[in-house]
């Protein structure tokens, strides 16, 4: 199974470069203090849901559910 969770390069600048992705919600959290970025598509009906720790990224969870 594919990652969903993603890492994006940071260029030498500590910006990103992060085109729009057609039909997509992407979600990109950018970690200061651990100083990583990472991104993942949302899901199409549900939550996505960031969790963090003493301030730092630590995962994604994904609730999907679907329209009746």
């Amino acid at each position: 199974m594919a990652k969903r969770i993603k890492e994006v390069d940071l260029l030498d600048d500590m910006t990103i470069k992060q085109a729009l992705e057609p039909d997509k919600v992407v979600v990109v959290v950018l970690d200061g203090k651990r100083g990583i970025v990472r991104k993942c598509e949302a899901v199409e009906h549900g939550e996505t849901i960031v969790e963090t720790i003493n301030g730092k990224f630590k995962k994604v969870h994904f609730h999907e559910s679907e329209l009746a």
